[in-house]
């Protein structure tokens, strides 16, 4: 059987080149490396490198085994990850989302309904990322701004969120009564960067406009309250108030108004079945 080391100390020779900088970055002696590449050959029956009196290097053997130890050595760390994570899972429900609205909604939700366990949450830019961590047992419940497809994931639709624009009333765009993003396009904005696919949203349907980038939510807050800049709000977020001297305009795009999903692996349905009664709270739509 070869051992985990001798992989990586081959790999780490055929993406340094010698044996001196291997060495090196495996903080190893240089015959000790030297030493492993024999045992590794002995192991595989057949030579892997080319020796010559000032220089050793990889034959056609040695390249396809450093190409499979490389493969080898990713699915090890796959599988300690996803074991790892499972384990978590078990102690600690971790919610990822798209925006942060679905976060402010599920979380004190989870925290009552399982109150021995942790809740943890992340806001990621695309449903793909969320999807993918979901498979990999990172995530336990997500929120997609996208029906989902697969036969192995449950969902339902909970809540809608519609983007506005928010300006001050005297500014030029203050008489619209709603807006398609093309009419902003050009404008000078204030943008918010965490606010997961909203962000990535603005940043393609708005490719001239010039934004004021800020990750600072208390400071983005105070400046969006009484600063010159259009900045963009939703109803969720605002609670139905806007500063005084503010507007809130609609937008008409289909895409900056979405119905969100509470996705769960199937096999877990039954376990957030208490999740899913509160959000039927919510306004009532298509369940699945």
């Amino acid at each position: 059987m070869i051992e985990m080391y001798l992989l990586e100390q081959l790999l780490a020779f055929s993406q340094c080149g010698t044996l001196s900088a291997a060495s090196e970055k495996l903080h190893v002696s240089q015959p000790a490396l030297s030493h492993s590449m024999q045992k590794l050959e002995e192991l595989m029956g057949v030579p892997l490198f080319e020796r010559t009196k000032n220089r050793i290097a990889l034959n056609e053997n040695g390249k396809l085994t450093a190409d499979c130890a490389a493969k080898i050595l990713e699915q090890e760390r796959e599988m300690i990850e996803r074991v790892r994570l499972l384990d978590q899972s078990r102690r600690t429900i971790t919610l990822g989302a798209c925006a942060p609205v679905p976060v402010a909604d599920l979380v004190p939700i989870l925290s009552r309904v399982y109150s021995g366990m942790t809740i943890a949450s992340e806001i990621r830019n695309s449903d793909e990322e969320l999807l993918a961590g979901l498979e990999k047992n990172q995530y336990q419940i997500l929120v997609l701004h996208e029906k989902p497809e697969g036969e192995e994931l449950y969902f339902e639709a909970y809540r809608e969120e519609h983007l506005m624009l928010q300006l001050p009333e005297n500014h030029p765009l203050s008489a619209k009564e709603q807006l398609y993003l093309q009419e902003i396009d050009g404008q000078n904005l204030l943008l918010y960067t965490k606010i997961g696919f909203w962000y990535e949203l603005c940043r393609q349907k708005l490719p001239n406009a010039h934004f004021l980038m800020m990750n600072e939510f208390d400071a983005f807050g105070e400046v969006a309250g009484a600063g010159a800049f259009p900045s963009f709000v939703t109803e969720a977020a605002a609670g139905g108030e806007l500063p005084e001297g503010r507007k809130a305009i609609p937008i008409l795009d289909e895409e900056a108004n979405v119905t969100y999903y509470c996705v769960c692996a199937k096999k877990d349905k039954k376990r957030f079945e208490p999740l899913y009664q509160e959000l039927r709270r919510f306004e009532k739509h298509s369940d699945r």
